[in-house]
Parts: C-alpha cells; sequence; structure tokens
C-alpha cells in the first residue's frame, strides 16, 4: 500500500505525523511512504488537492487535519487496507 505525505520540514504537526508513520510501518509492514516537501513542491502540492499540511492521500482518499492523532492515522489506513481488492 503506497500513501503519499505531504509536509514541510519546518511544521512540528507535520513531523509528528512522520514519527507516527514510521512507528505503524510495524503494524503495516507493506506501508511505502511517500514524502512530497510542499514548499519545494508547491504546484504538485495544489493539483492534487492539497491546501493544508500535514495531509495523507491514497487513492480517492485524504486525510488532512491540524492535528492527526495515531488512532486517526491508524482508522484511515485500516479504511485504506479494507478498500483495496485482494490479489
Amino acid at each position: 500500500m503506497k500513501i503519499t505525505f505531504y509536509h514541510s520540514a519546518l511544521c512540528p504537526r507535520c513531523l509528528m505525523v512522520g514519527r507516527t508513520l514510521l512507528k505503524l510501518q510495524n503494524d503495516y509492514p507493506d506501508l511505502e511512504i511517500e514524502k512530497i516537501e510542499v514548499t519545494t513542491s508547491p504546484l504538485q502540492s495544489f493539483r492534487q488537492g492539497v491546501r493544508m499540511i500535514p495531509t495523507l492521500s491514497a487513492v480517492n482518499l485524504k486525510l488532512a487535519g491540524i492535528y492527526l492523532t495515531q488512532d486517526t492515522i491508524r482508522n484511515f489506513l485500516e479504511k485504506l487496507y479494507h478498500s483495496q481488492p485482494l490479489d
């Protein structure tokens, strides 16, 4: 499962989400995280509908918020995993 993490190195909330994602990779070993730095890729972020950081995006789902808890991120990942077809 691949997700895109829109963040900024200057954003403390983004740092917290980044740490949470690293912890959750233990529970989701096939989780691949693509990081997009919004300060160096503003047009790409804007074209993908990212208006706030931190934002997680995968398939057609986005999760954004001022404070994303570990439970909120885990629920997002669970939703993604259950929406994926089995091979």
